[in-house]
């Protein structure tokens, strides 16, 4: 990238993985309580390529942070079927919550929004699997075919941006908010501060990430803090 269409740090360019991420993904959406850990959790994933979270599920129009009605705190994602399958990110979702627990409110209702109608024959299915080994009720709603609203900029990569040593870098590259939240950089350096992914394999995928040494380092003195927790 160049300095002449966008103020880039001069130590970081666009990192490889971004460069090389396919165009042609696969996308679905989950709900599992509050947004910001399934973002990190889905993002710390081989094969998901970027994660985005928002609002589904519900019929209040425009839903916001301040005024969501009766939508749900939902993480969109992004993946090559190559890599990673919708019935493992199914595997994920289920192991990654409690189903049986009832929500305190709408907000975090455990839900699922296959994409597809092949997306939503698997996930009545697994519904059904997970159902018969639990002796109560599952509360996880599966809603197709909804729309998604993307949630305002600061509840984007939140773990990320919470260490600058490790955001500032990405985000002179993509200074616009939504191009930073969108990068598959950024969705997994916020997988590893979230604590999702054994530090280390921080050895191979640096060169994946292209961060600054500096921050390289700061990215795994995190990842390990959280694995020590």
């Amino acid at each position: 990238m160049s300095s002449s269409t966008s103020p880039v740090d001069a130590s970081m360019d666009v990192p490889p993985m971004d460069r090389r991420a396919p165009a042609d993904c696969a996308h679905a959406a989950f709900a599992l309580g509050c947004f910001w850990g399934p973002d990190a959790l889905f993002g710390a994933q081989e094969g998901v390529v970027r994660t985005t979270v928002g609002y589904a599920g519900g019929g209040t129009p425009n839903p916001t942070y301040e005024d969501i009605g009766d939508h749900i705190e939902t993480v969109r994602v992004e993946y090559d079927p190559a890599h990673i399958s919708y019935t493992d990110l199914l595997d994920l979702f289920w192991a990654a919550h409690a189903p049986t627990r009832a929500p305190l409110k709408r907000q975090y209702q455990s839900a699922l929004f296959p994409a597809t109608p092949e997306q939503a024959e698997q996930a009545r299915a697994s519904k059904t699997d997970v159902a018969a080994e639990h002796d109560g009720p599952l509360s996880t709603e599966l809603i197709a075919d909804a729309s998604f609203t993307r949630a305002e900029p600061y509840h984007q990569k939140h773990k990320l941006r919470r260490h600058s040593a490790v955001a500032d870098p990405l985000r002179a590259v993509y200074p616009e908010d939504q191009a930073f939240a969108d990068a598959p950089a950024a969705a997994l350096a916020n997988g590893y501060i979230g604590g999702h992914r054994a530090p280390a394999r921080l050895d191979d995928d640096a060169s994946r990430l292209g961060l600054p040494t500096e921050a390289t380092e700061a990215l795994r003195t995190i990842a390990e803090d959280r694995h020590r927790a």
